[in-house]
């Protein structure tokens, strides 16, 4: 604690009814995230704050102090990466087309950091779940991720090797029944600062709030995306609403569906379609569409190239596809 901040002050501000409560700026919201992280709170206060500040709901401002003291506290060797790729929702009809974007990209040359967390939904697909059927390495440490992707451009790790503090925070919905701040700001956590980052929500009213987070914390080439189920996943079959935080692509609103009718969407989430369609066993015109239009879109934004050739280099490298090794 200091002479200017204290958990029963910031928890007051937060707490005081109506016509009382206010919102917290930068320097509170991360002074509360490094108590957190630090165990100089209490149950009782993490509790109140966790609560309240659901029920008032967060800020860019307060996420974005809440992000930056996080990641002071992360511990992340040097390494070069081109895309931060958050993944926490999981899939629960669609296969995770968006891991074989993540593959496609990582294969020709676009260093990838993935990570994820909060696999507590039963029915769900997570990235945890296919990252050693797709080849995709899942690592432990920040360490063996700086070191998996300079080998293979790639690598998955869970939240809970880098910050198990926050995994546990995300882990207490099941005993709150609610979700907390903390759900939305590890989607901005990008422990090796990748030049391009992504965040894919589901619930609309939460796409402005993650782009003036990603706007507050400075991050100039960002793409916020309605995706499939929640996660950084374009769907072929109508309209995605996306937000850019980009100089070349900064008007786009949405990524306009390819496919003429909606898909039949399965009953159970499975490995096999993304194994078969990878490995060119089986046709999935919404799967294929699926993994080129995001791997686009992550292009544009990254290379500063129209959506045109974004979409022209996608598909060239999804033709060009090395198929999976045994």
């Amino acid at each position: 604690m200091t002479d200017t901040f204290s958990m029963p002050l910031i928890i007051r501000a937060l707490g005081r009814g109506k016509k009382g409560t206010r919102n917290l700026t930068e320097a509170e919201a991360g002074f509360v995230m490094s108590a957190i992280l630090d165990g100089s709170i209490t149950p009782a206060q993490l509790g109140a704050f966790l609560m309240l500040m659901r029920v008032k709901e967060e800020t860019a401002e307060e996420l974005s102090g809440m992000v930056s003291a996080a990641e002071q506290h992360i511990q992340a060797p040097e390494c070069s990466v081109d895309v931060n790729w958050p993944a926490y929702a999981g899939k629960k009809k669609q296969p995770s087309w968006y891991m074989l974007a993540a593959k496609l990209l990582a294969e020709n040359g676009i260093k990838i950091l993935m990570h994820g967390g909060g696999e507590h939904t039963e029915g769900r697909q997570y990235a945890a779940n296919i990252c050693s059927a797709l080849n995709i390495p899942s690592v432990s440490t920040l360490s063996e991720a700086a070191e998996a992707i300079g080998k293979h451009s790639i690598a998955y790790i869970p939240l809970n090797s880098f910050s198990p503090v926050l995994s546990g925070l995300i882990d207490m919905k099941a005993e709150l029944g609610l979700r907390s701040p903390v759900n939305t700001l590890v989607r901005h956590l990008n422990p090796f600062k990748a030049k391009t980052t992504l965040q894919g929500m589901f619930h609309p009213a939460y796409m402005p709030l993650h782009h003036d987070t990603a706007v507050q914390l400075n991050q100039n080439n960002n793409i916020v995306l309605k995706g499939d189920g929640g996660e950084f996943e374009v769907r072929p079959d109508s309209e995605t609403a996306v937000s850019i935080n980009a100089e070349n692509l900064s008007e786009m609103s949405v990524v306009p569906p390819v496919l003429a009718a909606r898909a039949i969407r399965p009953e159970t989430v499975s490995l096999e379609p993304l194994m078969d369609l990878w490995n060119g066993k089986t046709a999935n015109e919404y799967g294929e569409q699926a993994v080129i239009q995001t791997a686009a879109l992550v292009l544009a934004v990254h290379q500063h190239t129209s959506p045109e050739a974004a979409h022209t280099l996608a598909l060239q490298w999804w033709t060009n596809r090395k198929p999976l090794q045994a």
